[in-house]
């Protein structure tokens, strides 16, 4: 595993254990419940640590401690990333879903100028309608209760990361957004993301260079974002710079995956 990679998803698990209501200790790393909000797949996982575990094994103690929680999901997060990769086709054959997220760090500047007069610091109420709109293109008819508990865990993210919060306002509304999480030293830009009628127009680039140049302003020493590494969005951001510095693999088995 790189440094880069290290130091970004050790810091993705120091906001995780933040918002944590419990951590269960497990012979292949720990579970971490946030038991008030049972929904939300993020904030209820086993962490794989332990090297050489098999998918099935992985299963059943997610199925143990994920069950004896009363949760209708099962949601692994893999550390090491070879680990992670190889357990890929086996958690398939299980029928689990494969979350492939790739880490990236600024080492270059955009491949073309981007302009950022239109993004606003804003509070993290004025981009509910963007995040719900989100939501509900993500996930397949979610219901007020799962929307609900995102949003709590979002503010809690937000709150546990310091978070400060940037939107490309057109018209008084604000159409595409972004987060800047910060420990004081490490940053991460997050929750990117644009209403469907307001895509393709440069929007999502203004918002991710605005909070990095925040970040910057800061005086972080380090800076990353995460991507579906299975996704577009992040030749987006190699187009603003960002290299991949690695990968980490998360799976899930859910009605709703």
């Amino acid at each position: 595993m790189t440094s880069e990679l290290a130091r970004s998803a050790a810091f993705e698990e120091a906001l995780r254990d933040a918002v944590s209501e419990r951590v269960v200790a497990s012979p292949l790393g720990s579970a971490v419940f946030n038991d008030t909000l049972p929904l939300v797949w993020s904030l209820n996982v086993l962490r794989v640590e332990r090297t050489g575990a098999t998918a099935e094994e992985i299963a059943a103690e997610a199925e143990r401690l994920q069950g004896e929680a009363g949760l209708t999901h099962r949601r692994v997060v893999v550390l090491d990333e070879a680990e992670g990769r190889g357990l890929e086709d086996p958690f398939n054959a299980l029928g689990w879903k494969t979350d492939a997220y790739l880490f990236m760090i600024p080492r270059r500047e955009p491949n073309r100028p981007v302009d950022t007069s239109d993004v606003a610091e804003v509070e993290r109420e004025a981009l509910a309608p963007i995040r719900e709109s989100i939501l509900r293109e993500w996930l397949t008819e979610p219901s007020e209760e799962v929307l609900r508990q995102i949003s709590e865990a979002d503010r809690l993210v937000a709150a546990a990361g310091n978070a400060r919060h940037f939107a490309a306002v057109v018209g008084g509304v604000p159409v595409s957004s972004s987060d800047l999480y910060s420990d004081g030293r490490t940053a991460q830009i997050e929750d990117v993301g644009t209403l469907p009628d307001h895509r393709g127009q440069g929007h999502a680039s203004a918002v991710v260079m605005r909070a990095l140049e925040e970040a910057r302003a800061m005086d972080h020493e380090f800076v990353f974002l995460t991507a579906d590494a299975r996704d577009w969005p992040k030749e987006l951001y190699r187009r603003l710079g960002f290299d991949g510095v690695g990968e980490r693999y998360a799976y899930l088995l859910s009605e709703a995956s």
